[in-house]
């Protein structure tokens, strides 16, 4: 059987997904949406229900190729035995796009296997009658203890991933080859017609660059987001949560994961931003000007011109322009966020702030809750350079003993 998952959108913007066996057509499985319906929706983000799905999704699949039928063996108090663990461990971990063999990565595979055994361990439970009975329970439990067991692996050493995030940057090829886009984004643009999606796509870089925002945050940028320097304040952008947007038409929603803020901009940024509305934006057949229309938006004649810019829309505009501009091959939105805290810790170690100050500003510009561990591994560094110090004068100390003896 071939499964897969559509994405709806509810008149009040929520986004949902169902399972749906390909050659039933008229209605998503039972069970599958019957538990994301009561359990997971509750509170996961849409794109963590997703990841759920993707996972009963493999379980599906493996369980019409190994021909079992979960719900008459849960029912006759028949549970997964060892071997069949193991096949359900190994398709979960299959790679779908690459040669036959290939896996996944370990994190996804454990997470995987981790929503496996959730929605297993509510299906036994839902469709035995007695499964409050402390025997059933039990077995129940059991299964569900087995099936985590086989996420208990590792992944890498987590203290030396900790240490490559801290330190992630751009290569300074690709830094100024960025910084000349932004000075000057039409070059190499000879047709007229793409001179609005180049200022476009440059514009959002230079945001991501200067912000160390999300991409979904990015994305979900709206005209009335952007606030203009005035007063004596300068240019500004606002971060909003904004899960189930009713005005936003993409299935596939981009999100504020972090907290909503306020975040600076360049004086620079700011007039390229008032360039592009005004002068571009606003060219676009039946565009919107409300303070709840989107930002970025789709310049190219067709069906979707005006409509806000998608994630796939905006990975193919990256693609395009690394093809023009060689040197920014490097560039990605999330490297662009691990490089604007590398630039914060280097501005902060030149004007010398303590470890609470920066921590704090650090997770206020982030959009971090107080204590939150990312900004932690980043602070993280002022407390080894601490160690270093000292370490290194109880060297000096022991040697200079030596001397005088």
């Amino acid at each position: 059987m071939t499964y897969v998952i559509r994405t709806f959108i509810s008149n009040d913007g929520e986004r949902f997904s169902q399972l749906y066996d390909e050659a039933a057509r008229g209605f998503p499985l039972y069970y599958p949406t019957a538990y994301i319906a009561r359990t997971v929706r509750r509170d996961r983000t849409h794109e963590t229900q997703k990841v759920y799905l993707e996972a009963i999704k493999r379980v599906c699949e493996w369980e019409s190729t190994d021909r079992i039928d979960l719900v008459a063996r849960f029912q006759s108090h028949q549970f997964l035995r060892p071997a069949e663990m193991d096949n359900l461990d190994r398709h979960l971990g299959a790679a779908r796009n690459g040669r036959k063999g290939e896996v996944i990565g370990r994190s996804k595979h454990n997470t995987y296997m981790r929503y496996a055994a959730e929605y297993l361990c509510w299906l036994a439970g839902e469709v035995i009658t007695e499964s409050n009975l402390p025997h059933v329970k039990e077995a129940i439990e059991a299964q569900q203890h087995a099936l985590l067991l086989r996420t208990a692996r590792k992944s890498g050493s987590k203290s030396a991933m900790r240490q490559r995030i801290a330190a992630t940057r751009l290569p300074e090829n690709a830094r100024h080859a960025l910084r000349r886009l932004f000075e000057a984004p039409f070059i190499g643009v000879n047709r007229e017609a793409d001179k609005g999606p180049r200022l476009r796509n440059a514009v959002m870089l230079r945001i991501l660059y200067e912000t160390g925002m999300r991409r979904g945050e990015l994305l979900s940028l709206k005209l009335g987001s952007f606030e203009e320097s005035g007063g004596g304040e300068g240019a500004f952008l606002k971060i909003k949560r904004n899960h189930h947007d009713e005005f936003d038409t993409r299935l596939r929603q981009p999100v504020a994961k972090t907290l909503g803020r306020i975040v600076p901009i360049s004086d620079e940024l700011e007039a390229q931003l008032v360039e592009y509305r005004d002068n571009w934006r606003a060219e676009i057949p039946g565009i919107g000007f409300s303070k709840n229309d989107f930002l970025f938006v789709n310049h190219r004649a067709g069906h979707s011109q005006g409509s806000p810019t998608t994630d796939t829309a905006f990975h193919s505009a990256l693609q395009q322009l690394k093809r023009h501009l060689k040197e920014i091959e490097p560039v990605h939105p999330h490297l662009l966020r691990h490089d604007w805290n590398y630039r914060f810790s280097e501005m902060v170690d030149a004007e010398g702030w303590d470890f609470e100050k920066e921590r704090s500003v650090r997770e206020s510009l982030m959009g971090w809750r107080p204590g939150s561990d990312m900004s932690l591994l980043y602070n993280q560094r002022h407390i080894q350079e601490m160690a270093n110090e000292i370490g290194k004068r109880i060297a000096e100390d022991t040697k200079r003993k030596r001397n005088h003896e």
